[in-house]
């Protein structure tokens, strides 16, 4: 009854009552079916391992633009920094981080 009701839904429908009258179409489906859930989770995982490597990246050159601040006794610099996005990628341009 939804099937009628939806013509995305209808096709499917019809398409998978064909499909599941032949084996070997069945078989192709189901292969293409896995090979879709393999692709997308694939690339879901290489976009978690991007976020995380650029996550690891970006605390590591705040904190090497920190400790520099520190050792040159920038204090207002580094207090600055911590509020002011813009005036931190300055600095982190000016050292080369």
């Amino acid at each position: 009854m939804l099937a009628e009701k939806n013509p995305y839904i209808d096709s499917a429908y019809k398409q998978l009552q064909i499909i599941s009258q032949d084996k070997q179409k069945r078989l192709e489906y189901e292969a293409r079916e896995k090979a879709v859930r393999d692709y997308n989770q694939g690339m879901y995982e290489a976009e978690q391992r991007g976020i995380q490597i650029g996550e690891q990246r970006g605390e590591q050159r705040v904190n090497d633009l920190y400790s520099i601040l520190i050792q040159a006794n920038r204090f207002s610099d580094l207090e600055r920094s911590i509020q002011d996005v813009a005036f931190r990628k300055q600095l982190i341009e000016e050292f080369g981080l």
